[in-house]
């Protein structure tokens, strides 16, 4: 799903050209990095531009940037070298050359025309995306509203929904992975292991580029999470729509449940796990907490466990019974895993949740 802009627009890799600082809060997903100006610089520029006006912060920028010229072309040839991306020869035009330069500012305005011009001088195809960050991201809450098949996978923790997902894309299903695009797991234990999460301007950006590349006619498959997902939360309409969907509730064996969680944690080191564990003290319960810590200490992870689901499990069904669709609940009592799992899955889903007869809209964005 593309937006019409992105329709037109060829292909290609995208060159952000804002400060370093613009970039690390959120930028387009497989964007390389380029900045015109460090952070200090377009800090100037911008008070230039409120104190003095345009022309004269236009004229400090190209300050900036003039002595920068000739290290600014070098790096455009190491990342043009890098991403495959080859000089226009004679006889060439845009439509004929493939990869191309995709650059961007904030707006679309001054820095990305001047990489524009210094591409073009270079030899390189580009193409100067229209609006810039700021266009790119507006697409958003359409983003979130449009008709999706839904389906929800649920079920108390270590019912092994993340393993499921996975198993769910690789036989060709459309899934959303929220966990993997937060980089957490939801719960106090949801970091280990991680990388560090996106900044949420970040997170909404991944979400978005995830979206656009699914279809509207397809079922997409995604786990069940809070609306806080660790650091970063889900986009509210995108929130109530999931909320709302077939949900398909895996009640699965304590003995299996408690393998997954030892299967998943029981490699973590015990101060991180200790942490964890002080985290939902006091919704856990002061008395359960220290028990906890003290099997930990004993190197008891299972017994540790068994009172962190207790706390999960009473977690999970309150937050289930808030569901306002109850008719939309499938229950898998189960222990199957793998294709046993996946087939009971799919026919559970094609018999109760058929796809709706009339096709959605178009998915694209306008």
């Amino acid at each position: 799903m593309r937006s019409t802009i992105e329709e037109t627009a060829p292909i290609g890799v995208w060159l952000d050209v804002r400060s370093p600082a613009e970039f690390a809060q959120g930028h387009i997903p497989g964007a390389l990095s380029l900045p015109l100006f460090t952070d200090a610089e377009r800090h100037q520029v911008g008070l230039c531009f409120k104190e003095k006006g345009p022309r004269e912060a236009v004229d400090l920028a190209w300050l900036y940037v003039g002595p920068k010229v000739p290290e600014l072309l070098k790096a455009i040839h190491v990342l043009s070298s890098k991403v495959g991306i080859e000089p226009i020869t004679k006889g060439d035009n845009l439509g004929k050359v493939a990869p191309i330069w995709k650059v961007y500012c904030w707006r679309g305005g001054q820095r990305s025309m001047g990489m524009e011009m210094l591409l073009k001088q270079a030899g390189y195809p580009v193409f100067r995306y229209p609006g810039g960050y700021k266009a790119w991201r507006q697409r958003m809450e359409t983003l979130w509203a449009l008709p999706w098949q839904w389906r929800v996978v649920g079920g108390s923790t270590g019912s092994g929904k993340t393993t499921l997902l996975k198993e769910l894309k690789e036989a060709g299903e459309q899934v959303l992975d929220l966990e993997n695009l937060a980089s957490h797991l939801g719960s106090a234990f949801g970091e280990l292991g991680q990388k560090p999460q996106p900044s949420q301007e970040h997170f909404m950006n991944l979400l978005a580029e995830s979206l656009s590349l699914l279809d509207l006619k397809r079922p997409v498959w995604v786990e069940s999470e809070s609306r806080q997902i660790g650091k970063v939360h889900i986009p509210s309409a995108l929130y109530e729509s999931l909320h709302k969907a077939p949900y398909f509730r895996l009640q699965r064996s304590m003995d299996l449940r408690m393998q997954n969680l030892l299967n998943s944690y029981g490699l973590e080191d015990k101060n991180a796990l200790r942490s964890a564990f002080l985290k939902i003290e006091r919704k856990m319960g002061p008395q359960y907490c220290q028990q906890a810590l003290a099997f930990l200490e004993q190197g008891d992870l299972k017994s540790a466990a068994e009172l962190a689901l207790k706390y999960y499990d009473r977690t999970y069904q309150h937050a289930f019974m808030q569901r306002p669709c109850p008719q939309c609940v499938a229950n898998l009592q189960t222990d199957a895993k793998g294709r046993r799992l996946l087939d009971l899955l799919l026919r559970t889903s094609a018999r109760l949740f058929p796809l709706p007869s009339t096709p959605p809209p178009e998915n694209r964005i306008s």
